[in-house]
């Protein structure tokens, strides 16, 4: 990783509309808020979670265009150097295909037929970006004959008017299609072009591939009448991770449980949790005892953590959802002939009804809805109403 020194001379953020605003290097995140240290090469699809890497700070007002916002950061040196460049889009709403002289010209250099193309960008009214995805089976330079796996090739194009530079990238062939990156559906993924310069050997663009699963990071620039691409870092990208869960959030669920009825539970141990997903809007959180007996249910929104109820001995949570709503319920055995019954509906990760009920000997003894007492028939229909119990797959987490 780049030292601190080096850090603090990039003080330049310049964006694909050329912009340039200043900021400057603040420190490095190296540690989650657990204090462990952050997994490099990792980057996260969440923003709750954090990862690796150099923290910088506007110098001056922050924008509040998100257009105007960069993602290259560079020094000032290079600045008097490079000039930035303008990207425009092609489209926003379909491919644009790469002229067809350009496909021409490369089909003859490769010998392929070209299934694809696509023209990403023009660059400072001068040179554009794009990509051409070839037909069948790449056996031309670099090829390693494999019995088992052919070759696809796709390339990255840059042209200068009449000029076309070509960086090949080789994939695999298989029966159901050519692929370059996991779960790409066939099709060659072109890179964004984050910034442009105008160097003194030539166009150089700052590109970020963002693949379904990876993240590459770094430059195309033309050397010796060639297209070169050089690749400074590639990640791992997480997608569909759940909410992180901090020691901070286990301590104020610990603590929320004892002081619901700290004479009782201050001598429980809570040693798991999990996430069920009670409505769409969750997940929400299951913290327990080893035993399953004891815990308590919580909602969190933007980071709060809220107790929706505790779970007692004896009294054992089930999950009910269908059209008619999300349900939360314990039931059990109070003591004698009584059976206890609390019922919490949730909607948009809140609880929006609470409904509790006391039978002795089967039948209804009293029953409430909100905090008002209804009748028996009434609490009768609200209980055959709710949908039917679900089984939940629950991925247990220690707490130690």
């Amino acid at each position: 990783m780049t030292n601190p020194p080096n850090l603090s001379k990039y003080t330049n953020l310049v964006g694909h509309d050329k912009t340039v605003l200043g900021v400057k290097y603040v420190d490095e995140e190296l540690l989650d808020p657990d204090g462990e240290p952050l997994s490099p090469g990792v980057l996260h699809g969440r923003l709750d979670i954090p990862s690796p890497g150099a923290r910088f700070a506007f110098q001056g007002p922050v924008p509040d265009d998100d257009e105007s916002v960069g993602m290259v950061v560079v020094t000032d040196q290079y600045l008097k150097s490079h000039k930035p460049m303008e990207m425009i889009p092609a489209s926003l709403e379909e491919e644009v295909p790469l002229p067809p002289a350009v496909v021409k010209q490369m089909e003859r250099k490769y010998g392929m037929t070209a299934g694809r193309s696509v023209m990403v960008c023009t660059v400072g009214k001068r040179y554009t970006y794009g990509i051409i995805q070839f037909e069948g089976e790449y056996t031309g330079p670099d090829y390693t004959h494999d019995p088992y796996t052919k070759k696809a090739l796709a390339l990255e194009v840059v042209t200068d008017g009449d000029k076309v530079y070509s960086y090949p990238v080789i994939g695999w062939l298989y029966d159901d299609g050519p692929t370059w990156n996991a779960d790409d559906d066939g099709e060659y993924v072109s890179s964004n072009i984050a910034a442009a310069f105008e160097g003194p050997q030539g166009p150089e663009l700052c590109f970020a591939r963002w693949a379904p699963e990876s993240a590459t990071m770094g430059l195309l620039h033309i050397s010796d009448g060639e297209l070169v691409r050089e690749t400074y870092a590639h990640y791992i990208s997480l997608i569909d991770e759940d909410e992180p869960m901090w020691k901070t959030d286990i301590a104020e669920m610990k603590r929320q449980y004892v002081a619901e009825d700290p004479g009782e539970n201050k001598h429980v141990e809570l040693t798991k949790w999990t996430y069920v997903y009670i409505d769409d809007d969750g997940p929400q959180i299951w913290i327990s005892d080893e035993q399953e007996e004891n815990g308590a249910f919580f909602t969190r929104e933007d980071g709060v953590l809220h107790l929706i109820t505790t779970v007692r001995a004896g009294l054992k949570p089930s999950f009910h959802q269908d059209a008619r709503g999300n349900y939360l319920m314990l039931q059990g055995h109070s003591g004698g002939p009584s059976y206890y019954y609390e019922v919490f509906k949730l909607s948009g990760n809140r609880v929006v009804e609470k409904y509790v009920e006391i039978d002795v000997y089967a039948e209804i003894e009293s029953c409430y809805l909100n905090g008002e007492e209804i009748s028996a028939k009434q609490g009768e229909a609200y209980m055959e109403a709710l949908p039917e119990a679900e089984e939940r797959y629950l991925d247990w987490q220690s707490i130690n």
